[in-house]
């Protein structure tokens, strides 16, 4: 009876399913809380995590389409004018059309009349000027006339504003349209902030309920309106843009897309609203929206991201040549950190900048998306049931090794979904995984405790009898280990560089970058895979490749070979293709040597690699470094060469001493195998002459052998090589002459 009682509590008590049970719980309150069950402090902790993936991205760099010009703290302590007076604006704006802005985008409202003088004054200025005399028209156009009128003109900055507007005819206003009640408009001109077509469908966006913007004489002037206004979440941090808002049966557009439109020359009715799938349209592209009608912001990075001019340097024209021509310019307030926000990169976001972003993550259709709550739900689900499996008793898994492995799990998720957020702006849940995680691990582990108990309880009484007390206490430990260590064997190692890979390097962007790597190490692993290598890491830009290992096969030299082969082809094929796209001249060396070394896994106890190691390997590694000096595709050793299946050719090309050895070793280039010439000589004999020449001393000989060759090969590196080597030895060998050539370096 106690048995059965042992035996069913046992099945109660199994990890895996106290896992799986948890794994579904959690995972459906995260479907609770993504489609509208809100779990307290859940969203907030969900957003740090995203703030937590822009630090951990960095800073990307923007697009060259945007730039702003800034009111900022050099212009108000070079000339607070131009904040004080709409006179500014005016001829701020007309630098940056006269700069050639394509499209200028005013973060600013202007909702009042400018009232320098009192009204009664202004229109007694006005009134005795208008009956005086044009300037210059005569003797009683007197000093105070030219006086007055410049004071009338003090008081004409909104006319001058109006004017400017009028002439560049490509500028946006800003509207503000908060969801509060509070203040309402009338004026008509509004209308130009719309979006020219809508199609009422399902999604309703929100409606505005606080308007206000630039005075009727200043919104009739725009080229058109957009909306300003930003919401921070509840973690008082900007994270989106709303598209869209509704206000009197309008559907208004915010100030990226209309500057967007006016950049690609659209029309106001080639812009929708589309309620019935809840997305904008903006000429031929369409933008799905999310939660608030709004896009995700990618920023790309904090304050400053952006080519940011101040406005004192446009007026004065000493901007950087063509600084705004063609682009979408944003003027805007900055001085004394004005209209500032946090973002996911911190405090003191300028708010230009986040129209600024938008514009350039529409571009781009780059803007985040949020998976979607079955997405996340998955997730949670998946990786619950993975981290139950762990515990699984028969895997028989130490609770070092099972806590380790749901680590492993979880980074993964963890590593998998920032590269998602990195490489295509998907916003996978972290919170959901990680709580999740936390809550199956603990509870396999407890049950996994009170599971272990009984069946330590049960073997004890069934072996009682039987084993001794210290024997069973082995048994019941069941030590388990991965052993460490490594086999003398014969094998064959590959090693490949690119040539030049560091002013590369320097010349590409790190995306570029990383682009060119994975189009070249990608045919190259399927060569070494192809011809039964084991690709034994990369280095960098360097593969480093095992033949004959793990299995064993006594064709490996021939195997390297013929995976040479295939990587010439392949470099061949990728050659014109990067250097079309990118302009590179791709060339790489590689180094192929045999011998006895020792392979196996090595490492430590938690971490290890099967590998080899051996100076055979580090001939490899120095003959691969040599290509460069010999100006060959391939260098081998002379155990390779020797090993090789007889359809492969050769060319020795030296009797070296490298770095790290002290005997002397043959090298050979190699040239052609089935299907395959890698160089092609003419007069081999020649060079073999030259070379029997050149050891035996005879120097004169040498020359005269290597010269020959080097006519009739103009484009071999090798005799050109010897020739300089036997420019500096004269016509007589010196003492102890072997023909041996020290490699010092690596």
């Amino acid at each position: 009876m106690a048995d059965d009682r042992d035996r069913t509590a046992l099945k109660a008590e199994h990890p895996l399913v106290a896992g799986l049970v948890v794994a579904l719980v959690f995972s459906a309150l995260v479907a609770l809380h993504r489609t509208g069950h809100e779990l307290p402090g859940f969203e907030s902790f969900e957003r740090r995590t995203l703030d937590l993936r822009f630090q951990l991205r960095g800073p990307i760099p923007p697009g060259s389409e945007v730039a702003i010009v800034a009111f900022d703290d050099r212009t108000l302590e070079a000339e607070p004018a131009l904040f004080e007076q709409r006179r500014g604006f005016a001829r701020v704006v007309r630098a940056v059309h006269q700069a050639g802005a394509k499209a200028i985008g005013i973060d600013a409202l202007f909702a009042d009349p400018e009232q320098i003088l009192p009204a009664d004054l202004a229109r007694d200025i006005d009134g005795y000027l208008a009956a005086r005399p044009a300037p210059g028209a005569g003797p009683s156009d007197t000093a105070a006339d030219g006086l007055l009128r410049r004071v009338q003109a003090e008081g004409q900055g909104d006319a001058r504003l109006v004017e400017a507007l009028r002439e560049a005819r490509n500028v946006v206003l800003g509207i503000h349209m908060g969801l509060r009640e509070g203040r309402s408009s009338s004026d008509p001109s509004l209308s130009r902030g719309k979006y020219g077509q809508s199609v009422p469908g399902p999604y309703v966006p929100r409606t505005a309920r606080d308007i206000a913007g630039s005075a009727p004489i200043f919104t009739a002037a725009a080229r058109g309106l957009g909306i300003m206004t930003v919401h921070e979440d509840e973690t008082q941090t900007l994270r989106a843009l709303p598209l869209v808002r509704e206000y009197q049966g309008g559907y208004f557009a915010p100030l990226s897309v209309q500057l967007l439109a006016l950049h690609h020359g659209l029309s106001r009715a080639t812009l929708a609203y589309l309620g019935t799938e809840h997305s904008v349209r903006i000429g031929q592209e369409t933008v799905p929206l999310g939660d608030d009608d709004a896009i995700l912001l990618n920023f790309r990075g904090p304050a400053g991201t952006f080519p940011t001019y101040s406005a004192i340097d446009a007026l004065r024209g000493t901007l950087p040549p063509d600084a705004l021509r063609g682009r979408i310019v944003l003027l805007a307030l900055t001085h004394l950190g004005h209209d500032t926000t946090r973002t996911s990169f911190g405090p003191g976001f300028p708010g230009v900048e986040m129209h600024a972003t938008a514009i350039d993550n529409l571009l781009r259709r780059d803007w985040l998306t949020r998976a979607s709550w079955r997405s996340d739900t998955l997730a949670c689900l998946a990786l619950g049931i993975l981290i139950s499996f762990i515990f699984w008793p028969r895997l028989g898994l130490s609770p070092l090794l099972q806590s380790l492995g749901t680590l492993l799990l979880a980074a993964a998720y963890l590593g998998l979904s920032h590269r998602l957020f990195v490489s295509r702006g998907l916003w996978l849940c972290w919170m959901g995984p990680i709580i999740t995680s936390v809550a199956v691990s603990t509870a396999c582990l407890t049950f996994a405790y009170a599971r272990e108990g009984r069946q330590r309880r049960r073997l004890r009484h069934a072996f009682a009898h039987y084993l001794a007390d210290g024997v069973i206490q082995e048994l019941l430990a069941d030590p388990r280990a991965l052993s460490l260590g490594g086999a003398r064997r014969h094998l064959t190692v590959l090693f490949s560089d690119i040539r030049g890979f560091t002013s590369i390097s320097e010349r590409l962007d790190p995306e570029q970058l990383i682009k060119v790597l994975n189009t070249y190490l990608t045919p190259m692993t399927r060569a070494v895979l192809a011809n039964g290598g084991f690709l034994d890491k990369f280095i960098g830009d360097a593969v480093m490749a095992v033949f004959g290992a793990p299995v064993p096969n006594d064709a490996h030299p021939t195997q390297a070979l013929a995976c040479v082969l295939r990587m010439r082809q392949e470099l061949l094929a990728l050659q014109p293709v990067l250097k079309a796209e990118m302009g590179i001249d791709l060339q790489i060396g590689v180094g192929v040597n045999s011998g006895d070394m020792v392979v196996g896994n090595m490492g430590s106890d938690e971490h290890f690699n099967y590998t080899v190691v051996g100076d055979a390997v580090n001939l490899s590694s120095r003959l691969e470094g040599l290509t460069k000096a010999y100006g060959v595709f391939c260098l081998v050793g002379d155990e390779t060469r020797r090993r090789a299946a007889h359809e492969y050719s050769f060319r020795e090309v030296d009797l070296v001493q490298v770095k790290g050895k002290a005997e002397p070793v043959a090298i050979h280039e190699l040239l052609a195998g089935p299907g395959c010439v890698v160089a092609n000589y003419e007069e081999r004999q020649v060079f073999a002459e030259a070379m029997t020449a050149y050891r035996k001393g005879h120097f004169a000989e040498a020359r005269r052998l290597f010269g020959r060759f080097a006519e009739r090969n103009p484009g071999d590196h090798v005799a050109p090589l010897y020739l300089d080597r036997l420019a500096g030895l004269g016509d007589e060998p010196p003492p102890g002459w072997n023909g041996v050539f020290v490699h010092k370096s690596k």
